[in-house]
Protein backbone atom coordinates (compact mmCIF):
# COMPACT_ATOMS: atom_id res chain seq x y z
CA UNK A 1 0.00 0.00 0.00
CA UNK A 2 1.36 3.28 -1.26
CA UNK A 3 2.31 6.27 1.42
CA UNK A 4 -0.42 8.70 -0.01
CA UNK A 5 -3.75 6.69 -0.09
CA UNK A 6 -2.43 6.11 3.66
CA UNK A 7 -2.21 9.28 4.56
CA UNK A 8 -4.86 10.61 2.86
CA UNK A 9 -7.28 7.78 5.14
CA UNK A 10 -5.41 9.05 8.34
CA UNK A 11 -6.30 12.72 6.87
CA UNK A 12 -9.87 11.27 6.68
CA UNK A 13 -9.60 9.78 10.16
CA UNK A 14 -8.68 13.62 12.23
CA UNK A 15 -11.14 14.94 10.41
CA UNK A 16 -13.54 13.00 11.77
CA UNK A 17 -12.13 13.40 15.17
CA UNK A 18 -11.47 9.68 15.22
CA UNK A 19 -7.96 10.25 15.34
CA UNK A 20 -6.08 13.44 16.65
CA UNK A 21 -2.47 12.67 18.25
CA UNK A 22 -2.94 15.92 19.88
CA UNK A 23 -6.15 15.30 22.01
CA UNK A 24 -7.62 12.68 24.23
CA UNK A 25 -8.73 10.04 23.66
CA UNK A 26 -12.62 9.84 23.87
CA UNK A 27 -12.53 6.66 26.44
CA UNK A 28 -10.21 5.18 27.06
CA UNK A 29 -11.48 2.06 29.03
CA UNK A 30 -11.06 -1.50 28.00
CA UNK A 31 -13.57 -3.29 25.89
CA UNK A 32 -14.66 -5.21 28.29
CA UNK A 33 -14.95 -2.31 30.66
CA UNK A 34 -17.05 -0.48 28.35
CA UNK A 35 -19.29 -3.70 27.67
CA UNK A 36 -20.28 -3.83 31.17
CA UNK A 37 -21.04 -0.03 31.17
CA UNK A 38 -22.95 -0.57 28.13
CA UNK A 39 -24.42 -3.60 29.81
CA UNK A 40 -25.38 -1.52 33.19
CA UNK A 41 -26.89 1.31 31.40
CA UNK A 42 -29.64 -0.76 29.50
CA UNK A 43 -30.20 -2.52 32.39
CA UNK A 44 -31.64 0.67 33.96
CA UNK A 45 -33.54 2.22 31.37
CA UNK A 46 -35.13 -1.34 31.30
CA UNK A 47 -36.16 -1.46 34.89
CA UNK A 48 -36.80 2.64 35.07
CA UNK A 49 -38.94 1.67 31.73
CA UNK A 50 -40.88 -1.15 33.46
CA UNK A 51 -41.66 0.37 36.45
CA UNK A 52 -43.06 3.39 35.19
CA UNK A 53 -45.05 1.29 33.10
CA UNK A 54 -46.43 -0.78 36.40
CA UNK A 55 -46.93 2.39 38.49
CA UNK A 56 -48.16 5.06 35.97
CA UNK A 57 -50.15 5.32 33.02
CA UNK A 58 -48.51 4.33 29.82
CA UNK A 59 -48.48 8.03 28.09
CA UNK A 60 -47.43 8.82 31.07
CA UNK A 61 -44.42 6.20 31.82
CA UNK A 62 -42.93 6.57 28.15
CA UNK A 63 -42.51 10.85 27.76
CA UNK A 64 -39.70 11.02 29.44
CA UNK A 65 -37.75 7.61 27.72
CA UNK A 66 -35.38 10.29 26.11
CA UNK A 67 -34.28 12.32 28.86
CA UNK A 68 -33.55 8.78 31.32
CA UNK A 69 -31.74 7.82 28.45
CA UNK A 70 -29.63 10.57 28.31
CA UNK A 71 -29.26 10.90 32.10
CA UNK A 72 -28.34 7.41 31.71
CA UNK A 73 -25.22 8.35 29.58
CA UNK A 74 -23.98 10.48 32.70
CA UNK A 75 -24.47 8.22 34.79
CA UNK A 76 -22.79 5.01 33.75
CA UNK A 77 -19.98 6.35 31.38
CA UNK A 78 -19.15 9.78 32.44
CA UNK A 79 -19.26 8.72 36.38
CA UNK A 80 -16.66 11.54 37.70
CA UNK A 81 -18.43 14.35 35.77
CA UNK A 82 -20.36 17.69 37.75
CA UNK A 83 -22.92 16.49 35.59
CA UNK A 84 -23.24 13.19 37.18
CA UNK A 85 -23.23 14.16 40.80
CA UNK A 86 -26.72 13.57 42.40
CA UNK A 87 -27.69 17.17 42.99
CA UNK A 88 -27.04 17.54 39.34
CA UNK A 89 -29.14 14.73 38.58
CA UNK A 90 -32.52 15.00 40.77
CA UNK A 91 -32.58 18.91 40.73
CA UNK A 92 -31.24 19.08 36.92
CA UNK A 93 -34.80 16.96 36.15
CA UNK A 94 -37.14 18.69 38.23
CA UNK A 95 -36.31 22.02 38.64
CA UNK A 96 -36.58 22.14 34.65
CA UNK A 97 -39.97 20.54 35.09
CA UNK A 98 -41.11 23.27 37.03
CA UNK A 99 -40.05 25.94 34.89
CA UNK A 100 -41.27 23.67 31.40
CA UNK A 101 -44.92 23.20 32.96
CA UNK A 102 -45.70 26.97 34.65
CA UNK A 103 -44.10 28.58 30.88
CA UNK A 104 -46.59 25.41 29.48
CA UNK A 105 -49.50 27.67 31.43
CA UNK A 106 -47.97 31.11 30.80
CA UNK A 107 -47.33 30.96 27.20
CA UNK A 108 -49.44 30.07 24.08
CA UNK A 109 -47.02 30.68 21.44
CA UNK A 110 -45.06 27.51 20.81
CA UNK A 111 -41.87 28.76 19.72
CA UNK A 112 -41.95 31.94 22.76
CA UNK A 113 -42.84 28.95 25.18
CA UNK A 114 -40.06 26.53 24.33
CA UNK A 115 -37.45 29.73 24.21
CA UNK A 116 -38.71 31.24 27.33
CA UNK A 117 -37.98 27.67 28.83
CA UNK A 118 -34.58 27.02 27.82
CA UNK A 119 -33.55 29.91 28.37
CA UNK A 120 -34.99 29.80 32.26
CA UNK A 121 -33.60 26.51 32.80
CA UNK A 122 -30.23 27.06 32.01
CA UNK A 123 -30.31 30.43 34.11
CA UNK A 124 -31.56 28.48 36.90
CA UNK A 125 -29.29 25.64 36.20
CA UNK A 126 -26.36 27.97 36.90
CA UNK A 127 -27.98 29.47 39.80
CA UNK A 128 -28.88 26.43 41.72
CA UNK A 129 -25.57 24.72 40.48
CA UNK A 130 -27.30 21.79 38.89
CA UNK A 131 -26.06 21.62 35.47
CA UNK A 132 -27.67 18.18 33.88
CA UNK A 133 -28.27 18.35 30.21
CA UNK A 134 -30.91 16.23 30.03
CA UNK A 135 -32.97 18.41 31.85
CA UNK A 136 -33.57 20.56 28.75
CA UNK A 137 -35.62 17.58 27.04
CA UNK A 138 -37.35 17.45 30.77
CA UNK A 139 -38.30 20.79 30.96
CA UNK A 140 -39.57 20.51 26.91
CA UNK A 141 -41.77 18.00 27.77
CA UNK A 142 -45.17 19.72 29.37
CA UNK A 143 -44.01 22.52 26.42
CA UNK A 144 -44.96 19.84 23.77
CA UNK A 145 -47.27 18.23 25.41
CA UNK A 146 -49.38 21.89 25.82
CA UNK A 147 -50.18 21.66 21.60
CA UNK A 148 -52.81 18.69 22.89
CA UNK A 149 -53.54 19.83 26.23
CA UNK A 150 -51.96 21.01 29.41
CA UNK A 151 -50.35 19.10 31.79
CA UNK A 152 -51.20 19.16 35.62
CA UNK A 153 -49.12 19.30 38.68
CA UNK A 154 -49.54 15.60 38.69
CA UNK A 155 -46.94 15.72 35.44
CA UNK A 156 -43.71 16.88 38.36
CA UNK A 157 -44.80 13.65 40.54
CA UNK A 158 -45.87 10.77 37.54
CA UNK A 159 -43.52 10.31 36.07
CA UNK A 160 -40.82 12.98 36.41
CA UNK A 161 -40.45 12.12 40.62
CA UNK A 162 -41.04 8.34 39.49
CA UNK A 163 -38.27 8.26 36.87
CA UNK A 164 -35.86 9.75 38.51
CA UNK A 165 -36.24 8.12 41.65
CA UNK A 166 -35.86 4.94 39.82
CA UNK A 167 -33.14 6.01 38.11
CA UNK A 168 -31.22 7.56 40.60
CA UNK A 169 -31.73 3.89 42.72
CA UNK A 170 -31.07 1.67 39.73
CA UNK A 171 -27.52 3.79 38.46
CA UNK A 172 -26.85 3.46 43.17
CA UNK A 173 -26.95 -0.34 42.64
CA UNK A 174 -25.34 -1.28 39.48
CA UNK A 175 -22.32 0.70 40.20
CA UNK A 176 -21.86 -0.17 43.52
CA UNK A 177 -22.43 -3.53 42.89
CA UNK A 178 -21.16 -4.27 39.32
CA UNK A 179 -19.23 -1.63 38.35
CA UNK A 180 -17.42 -1.39 41.65
CA UNK A 181 -17.29 2.21 41.75
CA UNK A 182 -19.02 5.38 44.12
CA UNK A 183 -20.88 7.54 41.22
CA UNK A 184 -23.53 9.62 42.76
CA UNK A 185 -21.09 10.17 45.71
CA UNK A 186 -19.88 13.47 46.95
CA UNK A 187 -16.33 14.16 46.70
CA UNK A 188 -14.16 12.60 49.66
CA UNK A 189 -11.73 14.94 51.55
CA UNK A 190 -8.28 14.53 51.61
CA UNK A 191 -6.86 11.62 53.23
CA UNK A 192 -3.72 9.08 53.11
CA UNK A 193 -5.26 5.46 53.17
CA UNK A 194 -1.81 3.67 54.06
CA UNK A 195 -0.80 5.75 57.04
CA UNK A 196 -4.62 6.55 58.31
CA UNK A 197 -4.21 9.82 58.57
CA UNK A 198 -5.56 13.50 57.42
CA UNK A 199 -2.62 14.64 56.09
CA UNK A 200 -2.22 14.59 52.19
CA UNK A 201 -0.23 11.67 50.78
CA UNK A 202 3.65 12.45 50.12
CA UNK A 203 3.38 13.14 45.67
CA UNK A 204 0.54 15.76 47.02
CA UNK A 205 2.23 17.95 49.28
CA UNK A 206 4.54 19.93 46.96
CA UNK A 207 3.52 22.02 43.88
CA UNK A 208 -0.26 22.42 42.96
CA UNK A 209 -2.67 21.57 45.94
CA UNK A 210 -5.91 21.00 45.36
CA UNK A 211 -7.24 24.60 46.40
CA UNK A 212 -4.68 25.66 43.61
CA UNK A 213 -7.01 23.52 41.09
CA UNK A 214 -10.44 24.56 42.73
CA UNK A 215 -9.64 28.43 42.41
CA UNK A 216 -8.66 27.77 38.95
CA UNK A 217 -11.79 25.63 38.07
CA UNK A 218 -13.91 28.42 40.08
CA UNK A 219 -12.34 31.25 37.90
CA UNK A 220 -12.70 29.53 34.63
CA UNK A 221 -14.89 31.76 32.04
CA UNK A 222 -17.20 27.85 31.43
CA UNK A 223 -18.13 25.28 33.04
CA UNK A 224 -15.55 22.04 32.62
CA UNK A 225 -17.02 18.26 32.63
CA UNK A 226 -14.02 17.47 35.20
CA UNK A 227 -13.61 17.30 38.55
CA UNK A 228 -11.14 18.57 40.70
CA UNK A 229 -10.16 15.60 41.82
CA UNK A 230 -9.89 13.85 38.25
CA UNK A 231 -8.13 17.08 37.60
CA UNK A 232 -4.89 16.63 40.28
CA UNK A 233 -4.79 12.80 39.15
CA UNK A 234 -3.98 14.26 35.51
CA UNK A 235 -1.58 16.60 36.78
CA UNK A 236 0.46 13.84 39.03
CA UNK A 237 0.35 11.53 35.97
CA UNK A 238 1.85 14.43 33.46
CA UNK A 239 4.35 15.57 36.34
CA UNK A 240 5.61 12.11 35.92
CA UNK A 241 5.06 11.95 32.33
CA UNK A 242 7.27 14.97 32.22
CA UNK A 243 10.18 13.68 34.84
CA UNK A 244 9.99 10.47 33.01
CA UNK A 245 10.59 12.02 29.71
CA UNK A 246 13.07 14.29 30.90
CA UNK A 247 15.37 11.25 32.77
CA UNK A 248 14.14 8.29 30.29
CA UNK A 249 17.77 7.11 30.57
CA UNK A 250 17.58 6.45 34.47
CA UNK A 251 16.04 2.88 34.79
CA UNK A 252 15.54 1.23 37.99
CA UNK A 253 18.64 -1.10 37.49
CA UNK A 254 20.53 2.08 37.46
CA UNK A 255 19.97 2.05 41.44
CA UNK A 256 18.81 -0.97 42.91
CA UNK A 257 21.08 -2.92 45.75
CA UNK A 258 22.52 -6.13 43.63
CA UNK A 259 24.29 -7.46 46.28
CA UNK A 260 21.26 -9.25 48.11
CA UNK A 261 21.16 -11.07 51.24
CA UNK A 262 18.14 -13.30 50.47
CA UNK A 263 16.50 -16.56 51.98
CA UNK A 264 14.41 -19.64 50.57
CA UNK A 265 11.47 -20.62 51.22
CA UNK A 266 12.92 -23.66 53.78
CA UNK A 267 15.76 -21.27 55.59
CA UNK A 268 14.14 -21.89 59.49
CA UNK A 269 12.93 -18.67 60.95
CA UNK A 270 15.26 -18.20 63.52
CA UNK A 271 18.14 -18.16 60.82
CA UNK A 272 16.30 -15.42 59.12
CA UNK A 273 15.81 -13.46 62.25
CA UNK A 274 19.62 -13.61 62.62
CA UNK A 275 20.20 -12.61 59.36
CA UNK A 276 18.18 -9.52 59.68
CA UNK A 277 20.25 -8.27 63.03
CA UNK A 278 23.25 -9.29 61.78
CA UNK A 279 23.32 -7.05 58.25
CA UNK A 280 20.74 -4.20 60.03
CA UNK A 281 18.41 -4.75 57.31
CA UNK A 282 14.63 -4.88 58.06
CA UNK A 283 13.50 -7.25 54.56
CA UNK A 284 14.88 -10.44 53.09
CA UNK A 285 13.29 -12.04 49.77
CA UNK A 286 12.59 -15.22 49.49
CA UNK A 287 13.46 -17.21 46.43
CA UNK A 288 14.07 -20.46 44.93
CA UNK A 289 17.30 -22.21 43.40
CA UNK A 290 16.77 -20.21 40.35
CA UNK A 291 16.38 -16.98 41.62
CA UNK A 292 12.75 -16.75 41.49
CA UNK A 293 10.92 -14.79 44.05
CA UNK A 294 8.91 -16.62 45.66
CA UNK A 295 8.03 -13.81 49.03
CA UNK A 296 9.58 -11.57 51.33
CA UNK A 297 9.68 -11.97 55.41
CA UNK A 298 10.46 -8.40 57.34
CA UNK A 299 10.59 -7.54 60.17
CA UNK A 300 7.21 -6.52 60.91
CA UNK A 301 6.08 -10.40 59.72
CA UNK A 302 7.86 -11.31 63.09
CA UNK A 303 5.99 -8.56 65.24
CA UNK A 304 2.94 -9.74 63.79
CA UNK A 305 3.39 -13.08 65.66
CA UNK A 306 3.33 -11.31 68.82
CA UNK A 307 -0.13 -9.99 70.25
CA UNK A 308 0.24 -7.27 71.69
CA UNK A 309 -2.53 -5.51 73.12
CA UNK A 310 -0.28 -3.10 74.84
CA UNK A 311 2.88 -0.97 74.76
CA UNK A 312 3.79 -2.11 77.78
CA UNK A 313 3.51 -5.69 77.11
CA UNK A 314 5.87 -5.42 74.71
CA UNK A 315 9.19 -6.98 76.27
CA UNK A 316 7.57 -9.47 77.80
CA UNK A 317 5.64 -10.91 74.62
CA UNK A 318 9.42 -10.53 73.03
CA UNK A 319 11.08 -12.70 75.37
CA UNK A 320 8.63 -14.59 75.30
CA UNK A 321 8.59 -15.34 71.49
CA UNK A 322 11.93 -16.11 71.11
CA UNK A 323 11.55 -18.49 73.84
CA UNK A 324 9.65 -20.42 72.15
CA UNK A 325 12.51 -20.17 69.28
CA UNK A 326 14.72 -22.03 71.67
CA UNK A 327 12.79 -25.09 71.29
CA UNK A 328 13.96 -27.46 68.66
CA UNK A 329 10.09 -27.73 67.08
CA UNK A 330 10.15 -23.83 66.57
CA UNK A 331 13.95 -23.63 64.93
CA UNK A 332 12.63 -25.58 62.32
CA UNK A 333 9.98 -23.89 61.28
CA UNK A 334 10.03 -22.31 57.61
CA UNK A 335 10.34 -19.09 56.41
CA UNK A 336 7.63 -20.32 54.02
CA UNK A 337 4.81 -19.77 57.42
CA UNK A 338 5.28 -16.40 57.93
CA UNK A 339 6.30 -14.90 54.52
CA UNK A 340 4.00 -12.62 52.49
CA UNK A 341 3.59 -13.66 48.99
CA UNK A 342 1.84 -10.73 47.06
CA UNK A 343 4.78 -8.92 46.55
CA UNK A 344 4.62 -5.48 44.43
CA UNK A 345 7.64 -5.14 41.98
CA UNK A 346 9.33 -3.54 39.14
CA UNK A 347 11.67 -4.95 36.28
CA UNK A 348 15.47 -3.41 35.96
CA UNK A 349 14.01 -1.81 32.66
CA UNK A 350 11.45 -0.11 34.29
CA UNK A 351 12.19 4.20 34.83
CA UNK A 352 12.59 5.18 37.65
CA UNK A 353 9.63 7.20 37.99
CA UNK A 354 7.55 4.21 38.02
CA UNK A 355 8.93 3.38 41.57
CA UNK A 356 7.99 6.77 43.27
CA UNK A 357 4.63 6.37 44.42
CA UNK A 358 5.25 2.54 45.05
CA UNK A 359 7.59 4.28 48.27
CA UNK A 360 6.12 7.10 48.52
CA UNK A 361 1.84 7.08 48.54
CA UNK A 362 1.58 3.33 48.73
CA UNK A 363 4.17 3.13 52.09
CA UNK A 364 6.23 0.71 50.48
CA UNK A 365 9.97 0.71 52.17
CA UNK A 366 11.53 -1.57 49.59
CA UNK A 367 10.74 -2.91 46.21
CA UNK A 368 12.63 -6.05 44.45
CA UNK A 369 13.57 -5.68 41.02
CA UNK A 370 13.18 -8.55 38.24
CA UNK A 371 15.10 -9.21 35.16
CA UNK A 372 13.60 -10.36 31.93
CA UNK A 373 13.33 -13.50 33.32
CA UNK A 374 11.28 -12.95 35.82
CA UNK A 375 14.22 -13.29 38.54
CA UNK A 376 15.31 -11.60 41.25
CA UNK A 377 18.00 -9.29 40.63
CA UNK A 378 17.90 -6.22 42.62
CA UNK A 379 16.35 -4.28 45.37
CA UNK A 380 15.57 -0.59 45.40
CA UNK A 381 14.94 1.08 49.11
CA UNK A 382 13.94 4.18 49.84
CA UNK A 383 17.19 5.68 50.76
CA UNK A 384 18.56 4.25 47.30
CA UNK A 385 15.71 6.44 45.83
CA UNK A 386 16.69 9.52 48.07
CA UNK A 387 19.82 9.41 47.02
CA UNK A 388 19.27 9.53 43.36
CA UNK A 389 16.48 11.97 43.39
CA UNK A 390 19.68 13.95 45.37
CA UNK A 391 21.95 13.56 42.78
CA UNK A 392 19.36 14.29 40.08
CA UNK A 393 19.02 17.55 41.87
CA UNK A 394 22.64 17.89 41.87
CA UNK A 395 23.36 17.95 38.34
CA UNK A 396 21.88 20.99 36.94
CA UNK A 397 23.84 22.22 39.77
CA UNK A 398 26.91 21.26 38.04
CA UNK A 399 26.43 21.89 34.83
CA UNK A 400 25.73 25.38 35.11
CA UNK A 401 29.13 25.90 37.11
CA UNK A 402 30.71 24.32 34.23
CA UNK A 403 29.22 26.09 31.56
CA UNK A 404 30.04 29.49 34.11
Amino acid sequence: MSSAPWSKWQLLLARLGLKNADSQKLSALPLSQRLTVACCAAVALYLVTQISLQLSAKDAAVVLLASMGASSVLLFALPNSPLAKPWSFLAGHFIPACIGLACSHLFTDLALMAAVTIGLVLFFMYLCECMHPPGGATALVPVIASQQGLLSLDFLWYPVGLNMLVMFCVALLLNKLVLKRAILAAPTQAFDPVHQHQDPPPLKRLGVQPDDLMSALNNADTVMDIREQDLELLYQQAQQHAFARQHQDLLCADIMSRDLITVTADTPLFKAWQLLRQHKIQLLPVVDAQQQLLGVISLVDFLKEMPLHDYGLFIGFFRKFWQQQSDHKQQQRPVSSLMQQQVVTVTEKQQVVAVVPLLSDLGLHHVPVLDQQQRLCGLISQSDLIAALYQLQLQPCSEGKNSA
